[in-house]
């Protein structure tokens, strides 16, 4: 990281002054170059770039044995490698509940995620609401993005009437019509 930790701005300000110097197109093609790069190293999307948000990929919940506060206590530990306390603040939880998940988790999935699919990332924003499980936070979200239960159902691992049942629980809370 530039050294932000040292008091050292003159190397970011120089970065940005250079970058003020560029055409619209080397501009473009210079964070394009990042991005990509960003995506290789830390394996992240450019939804998560671009957003700055920390985000669950889809992928995560294809292991049957996880519920799906498991799956995300422990993609959010293992592979973002973030502290209990982080994780609860995420979460709206407490880490007390999020360091009991994880050791639930590790012990039913000792094994880690490996490469998941990012097909659809998840915002950790969308599941920290509290009025709804976090099955009902994950469902809601995918649903809003039109894809149909059968869709919702394979990305999930879960029967078509599960998700038809909770995406009705989900309309209910938010007030919609069933």
């Amino acid at each position: 990281m530039i050294g932000r930790k040292n008091g050292e701005n003159g190397e970011i300000d120089s970065i940005i002054s250079k970058f003020s110097d560029l055409s619209k197109e080397e501009k473009i093609e210079l964070i394009s170059r990042f991005i990509d790069e960003l995506k290789r190293i830390h394996h992240v999307s450019e939804q998560e770039i671009i957003t700055k948000e920390t985000c669950i990929p889809i992928g995560v919940f294809s292991s049957d044995s996880l519920s799906s506060l498991e799956a995300i206590v422990k993609y959010l530990k293992e592979d973002l490698k973030l502290k209990f306390s982080k994780i609860g603040k995420l979460l709206n939880r407490s880490s007390k509940t999020i360091w009991a998940t994880y050791y639930k988790a590790a012990k039913k999935m000792p094994s880690s995620f490996g490469l998941v699919s990012k097909e659809i990332m998840i915002p950790v924003s969308k599941i920290a609401d509290r009025s709804f499980s976090t099955l009902e936070s994950i469902v809601g979200f995918i649903k809003d993005m039109e894809y149909t239960n059968h869709e919702v159902a394979l990305v999930l691992h879960l029967d078509d009437s599960t998700i038809w049942t909770i995406y009705d629980r989900v309309k209910k809370k938010r007030g919609m019509k069933a």
